[in-house]
């Protein structure tokens, strides 16, 4: 059996990959690392899936917390733009955090779809902090044949 041996110096490419770990870390609106302060901007992005059915588009979006009165959901020129806010929590007096992970502040998620859409079909529905939003296709002008007489 053969045992490694631990080298005590950094190798080269650990030392390139700590460099760029900190290079995108100075880069990025929050950073994990307690070093760099945990910084939060007040924007984020929720998850979300998107699938086609042969009727429709479906875009569900995690939300956990969220009161539906503070999504937006439109639909323009080709776009659906969901956007909203997650209202700031608040803490007890003398209660400190020893780890903060959940986003707060808004939120802007926005796709793009094909113009065969009926707009005025679209529907949004928010159960147990998933946001469904079902984008029905239009009919697709099928091609005519026509017979050569």
């Amino acid at each position: 059996m053969k045992v490694a041996k631990r080298n005590k110096e950094v190798s080269a490419i650990d030392q390139l990959r700590r460099e760029m770990d900190q290079m995108f870390d100075d880069m990025v609106p929050f950073s994990w690392l307690k070093g760099n302060g945990g910084r939060m901007l007040e924007a984020w992005s929720p998850d979300s899936d998107i699938s086609e059915s042969e009727k429709e588009y479906t875009v569900r979006i995690d939300l956990p917390g969220m009161d539906k009165n503070d999504i937006k959901v439109n639909y323009q020129d080709g776009r659906l733009t969901i956007t909203g806010e997650r209202k700031k929590e608040e803490t007890e007096e003398g209660q400190d955090f020893i780890r903060k992970e959940r986003f707060q502040g808004s939120f802007y998620r926005s796709f793009t779809l094909p113009e065969a859409v009926k707009e005025d079909e679209i529907k949004a529905s928010f159960k147990n902090g998933v946001l469904n939003v079902e984008v029905p296709k239009s009919e697709i002008a099928k091609p005519k044949t026509i017979k050569v007489i």
